[in-house]
């Protein structure tokens, strides 16, 4: 059986929703590994496939601390020998890092539902972040919005901005465990519960792709 390692935080943007749902399709095995565990130096074990989700913590220019960038060593380590990485919000912000890109502050969080043109229309997924990526080095751009990195590739590494994963149940539980006003999340939900099919056969198709399986 196939094995997938998930690195994520215990208790918020942790769960897998649409990834979990393709991962058991696919058969893979997972291994969870959380961040308050994993220590520094940081190895990954062996796998087919290391999945890096969201966090509340930060890689971007002046606010990056010593476990992302213990992480982003790790990560540097883990895709320069050809292993698949699917970075997922703070997961791309890492990736983007590991490769020689930059993630900026921006003066507010944005929090909305779109689609991604990469150039087929994939989602639309939710986007939840106040970091940015600006650049990502030597790796190769699939999608941007308003001079934004939402989709990139180096090699068999993968950075994706939106929360592809996120179901509209998933989504509601992360804010509320990230506190935040049910005015500021609830218009996702329903924009998210209304576009179900699409975001999750859209999740479906990009990690066929990223991982080979098309």
């Amino acid at each position: 059986m196939k094995r997938a390692l998930v690195h994520s935080e215990t208790d918020i943007a942790h769960e897998l929703g649409y990834v979990g749902e393709w991962l058991d399709a696919n058969e893979y095995s997972v291994e969870r590994l959380y961040r308050d565990n994993t220590g520094s130096p940081i190895s990954f074990p062996p796998a087919d496939l290391l999945i890096n989700l969201g966090s509340l913590n930060s890689a971007a220019d002046g606010y990056t601390q010593t476990p992302a960038l213990a992480e982003i060593a790790a990560i540097k380590e883990w895709i320069n020998t050809g292993n698949t990485y699917i970075g997922i919000c703070y997961g791309a912000h890492l990736l983007a890092n590991a490769v020689g890109g930059r993630v900026e502050r921006q003066p507010s969080t944005l929090r909305t539902v779109e689609s991604v043109n990469t150039p087929e229309v994939l989602g639309p997924w939710v986007r939840w972040h106040e970091d940015f990526i600006i650049d990502v080095g030597s790796a190769r751009v699939h999608s941007r919005s308003n001079g934004v990195v939402l989709l990139f590739q180096s090699g068999s590494a993968w950075g994706v901005q939106p929360h592809l994963e996120l179901t509209p149940e998933t989504l509601t539980r992360m804010a509320a465990s990230a506190g935040t006003p049910p005015e500021h999340y609830l218009p996702l939900v329903e924009s998210l519960s209304s576009n179900q099919a699409e975001a999750r056969d859209s999740a479906f198709a990009l990690l066929d792709r990223m991982v080979g399986h098309s």
